[in-house]
C-alpha cells in the first residue's frame, strides 16, 4: 500500500492562493524554473504547456508581476526568464515544487478549488432573488 502524500503545509497553501491563478501559471513558473539560464519566448512556452500565445504571455505576465519572472525585449522578441525577486520567494517556489512533485493531487485540488470559489461568487451575483 502506497503511504498517503504529505498536505500541503499552510504556507505554501497561502502561496498557492494569493500568487498561482491556474495549474497552467504552475506549469509555466515550473518549466522556467527548470531552466534558469535560459530565455523563453512566449511561442515556446505557448507550445510547451498548449495554450495560445496570447494566454502564454497573460501568464507569464502575471508571474512576472508577483516577482517569478523577468523579462527583456530585444529587436526580435520579448522573453522571461526565472528569476525570483528575493531569496524567500524562490525558496517557496522551490517548496512549491517539491510538493507537486510528491503530491500532484493535493496541489492541483488546492488550485481548481479556488477557482470553483470565483465562479461559484461569479454566479451567486447573477442569482434572481425574491423581494420579501
Amino acid at each position: 500500500m502506497t503511504p498517503a502524500p504529505a498536505p500541503v503545509p499552510d504556507e505554501l497553501q497561502r502561496f498557492i492562493l494569493t500568487s498561482i491563478a491556474s495549474v497552467p501559471h504552475l506549469e509555466a513558473l515550473l518549466l522556467l524554473r527548470g531552466s534558469p539560464a535560459q530565455q523563453w519566448d512566449i511561442a515556446a512556452v505557448a507550445q510547451r504547456l498548449y495554450v495560445t500565445e496570447r494566454a502564454a504571455r497573460k501568464l507569464l505576465d502575471e508571474l512576472r508581476a508577483i516577482g517569478a519572472l523577468a523579462s527583456a525585449k530585444d529587436d526580435k522578441a520579448l522573453t522571461y526568464q526565472y528569476w525570483p525577486r528575493h531569496p524567500e520567494l524562490a525558496a517557496m517556489i522551490d517548496q512549491l515544487a517539491a510538493c507537486y512533485a510528491a503530491n500532484l493531487v493535493g496541489v492541483t485540488v488546492l488550485i481548481h478549488s479556488k477557482l470553483d470559489k470565483q465562479a461559484q461568487q461569479f454566479a451567486d451575483a447573477f442569482t434572481w432573488r425574491k423581494e420579501p
